[in-house]
């Protein structure tokens, strides 16, 4: 199986819940920010990671994690995956891909703009925030069952 943490414009949420699913993050009690930051990939992105899939990791059943973050429309990515998975002739039940979604996606507009300003720790700070925020959706999301 491989999983797909696929963020919208960042990487913060898709990064915590990889981490979460390789048990390098206790779901039970929210990160720290120093904790947080430690992560690979814990950031905003720029146009080259638009669509760049990011191995995270095996999990403890051999399972591949990758994170992944575009610029909007997840519905559509999630399709389009699908739809290559059936041109390779694989099944949907090898790949989830899994959605971490902000509540407001404008908020990683101000991590973008915070990090083109220079700001990047104000921008991580926010990114914190957003999974504090989001933590336990994001716990509910690691390893869903195919549906």
């Amino acid at each position: 199986m491989k999983y797909i943490y696929l963020g919208v414009s960042d990487l913060y949420l898709p990064a915590t819940t990889a981490a979460i699913h390789l048990e390098q993050l206790d779901s039970l009690h929210g990160p720290t920010q120093q904790k947080l930051k430690s992560l690979s990939y814990f950031r905003t992105v720029g146009k080259e990671d638009d669509g760049k899939l990011y191995f995270a990791g095996r999990d403890n059943k051999g399972d591949e994690v990758y994170i992944a973050s575009i610029k909007g429309h997840p519905d559509v990515a999630v399709r389009a995956v699908q739809s290559l998975l059936g041109l390779y002739q694989m099944s949907l039940s090898e790949v989830q891909v899994i959605p971490c979604l902000p509540e407001n996606p404008q908020i990683s507009l101000v991590c973008s703009v915070f990090k083109q300003l220079g700001l990047q720790n104000a921008a991580d700070y926010v990114g914190y925030k957003l999974v504090n925020n989001r933590f336990t959706a994001i716990v509910k999301s690691v390893r869903r069952e195919p549906v």
